[in-house]
């Protein structure tokens, strides 16, 4: 690390470490409020927590299945949450109401690559790049799958069972513009055309009139990035020298899981192939991985990115994504002594991070991090000038210091946020038992059951309807047992606390 002040350098490690911890490492939201309340031992918290996350994960799936047809072969099996969600690093911006993209990967059903498919040519790879096609072989699934086949005047058996990815997400695209916008309805929502890229993007728009309505509703622009993948058992032979290759992290145990996990194939062409291999799989668990002190210092980067990067370039997404920060994270984590990372030496990692950006930028040269042969930064348009002001900023800590307090909100905004405009009124099932002397779990059930009532006017208002009656109350009926049995809990330990009433187990003991 270049000499600096001692005061900036303490300055910017105090940013770094004030960085909240996120859940990262998640494929679904039943796992990320696990990690969002670790805090709860006890049982009848546990329970909550678990009933929550499997009636949101219900939720997602019942919501994206609208898209994909009731019989074979177009239907879902799965769908899991992935880009800076599932890693724990997308930006919420709390002053200006803005959030980044919601990424999930859906994954087809009735088709599946086998480790056989690899070895046969079914599945073609290479070494150099991570573009693969996929043919099928069997009668059966020719047959199921022949709408989906791309054709071609040339009648050769091969060319006439290769699967198209751009058939498949056309498909998917058809069947989203005649259903409903996914999670809100009351959104005016744009499908972007079906390019040769990986996702299909649906930008969503809430009125102005729904923002100021609604308490529930703040985040006015939303983006999904939907990717249709395909699920395949192994590791891809292509990508063998990653499993033995010397390394400081991550350790075999993990290899092995990464290994065991399987990977994906995303419908994203070139004229390479008509699929791109996808190591979500992989990526996932390496994030899950990460210490506390590698996760803040990769959200301290793409902070730092983030906060500057359209200053850099107007056409800044043509040079470098946010999977270019996330390969060099891996790498520079693969290469260091996981004892090295201690908060003395964190600011020295986050610099060394913009270092290795800037050298790939320069040199046009990322090895992809599980197919080294395959340079991720080879066709970036010129990006010298980026080099130029990145190098600039790598010097100047009071400059990175203030993009990471300005990008990354803090314990006390979010508590707030959560009190003033998630759920306002929150306070009031505590100041009723101040008042009382005694807190009571019907005044906090109350309390939910009024911001409910507010949730389903503002459907009615906004729609004529509530968004499903029917699902609506089994979802209540499901919680409404659990959370009477947190809240009596709950409010035992706080009269226990505040009010000096005996715990119940005492009187037991007692009497």
């Amino acid at each position: 690390m270049a000499q600096a002040d001692t005061s900036s350098v303490t300055k910017l490690r105090k940013a770094i470490l004030n960085i909240c911890q996120y859940p990262r490492g998640c494929r679904r939201s039943s796992d990320m409020i696990g990690k969002i309340i670790p805090s709860i031992e006890d049982k009848e918290g546990k329970e909550l927590c678990k009933t929550v996350g499997d009636l949101l994960d219900e939720h997602i799936f019942n919501s994206a299945n609208n898209y994909f047809d009731s019989e074979a072969p177009f239907q879902l099996e799965d769908i899991l949450i992935s880009g800076s969600q599932s890693e724990g690093t997308h930006k919420i911006n709390l002053k200006k109401e803005s959030l980044s993209d919601t990424d999930f990967i859906l994954i087809l059903k009735n088709i599946k690559v086998i480790q056989e498919d690899q070895k046969n040519g079914n599945l073609t790879v290479k070494e150099n790049t991570a573009f693969v096609n996929l043919y099928l072989t069997d009668e059966d699934l020719i047959k199921m799958w022949a709408d989906f086949l791309e054709t071609s005047s040339n009648a050769s058996y091969e060319r006439s069972t290769k699967l198209s990815s751009m058939k498949l997400k056309e498909r998917f695209r058809e069947k989203y513009i005649s259903c409903e916008p996914i999670f809100t309805p009351v959104a005016k929502q744009d499908v972007e055309e079906v390019d040769e890229g990986p996702s299909i993007v649906v930008c969503s728009q809430a009125s102005r009139r729904a923002t100021n309505q609604s308490p529930l509703v703040h985040f006015p622009a939303e983006e999904f990035d939907f990717v249709l993948a395909i699920k395949c058992d192994g590791w891809p032979l292509c990508a063998q020298e990653w499993l033995s290759r010397p390394r400081c992290w991550p350790n075999q145990d993990v290899v092995q899981a990464i290994v065991e996990s399987g990977f994906h194939i995303v419908c994203k062409k070139s004229s390479e192939g008509d699929f791109r291999l996808s190591y979500y799989n992989a990526e996932t668990i390496l994030i899950r991985n990460l210490s506390d002190l590698q996760h803040k210092t990769y959200r301290a980067f793409k902070s730092f990115v983030g906060h500057y990067k359209n200053e850099w370039s107007s056409n800044i997404k043509k040079i470098f994504c946010s999977y270019h920060l996330k390969t060099i994270l891996l790498w520079y984590c693969e290469k260091s002594d996981p004892r090295d990372w201690t908060e003395e030496r964190i600011v020295g990692h986050l610099l060394s991070l913009i270092d290795d950006l800037i050298s790939a930028l320069k040199e046009r040269n990322l090895p992809m991090y599980f197919m080294p042969k395959y340079n991720l930064m080879e066709q970036i348009e010129d990006s010298t000038e980026v080099v130029e002001k990145i190098a600039d900023l790598r010097f100047n800590l009071h400059s990175i210091t203030e993009a990471i307090i300005s990008e990354e909100p803090s314990v006390l905004e979010w508590a707030n946020f959560v009190s003033n405009s998630i759920l306002p009124g929150c306070s009031q099932p505590f100041e009723k038992g101040i008042e009382k002397g005694h807190f009571d779990p019907n005044d906090f059930l109350q309390y939910f059951e009024t911001m409910l009532d507010g949730y389903d006017q503002f459907w009615i208002d906004s729609t004529g309807k509530k968004p499903n009656e029917v699902q609506g109350k089994t979802a209540f009926n499901m919680l409404l047992e659990p959370t009477m049995k947190y809240m009596d809990k709950f409010c035992e330990s706080m009269n226990h606390v505040y009010m000096n009433k005996p715990l119940k187990e005492d009187e037991n003991k007692n009497q």
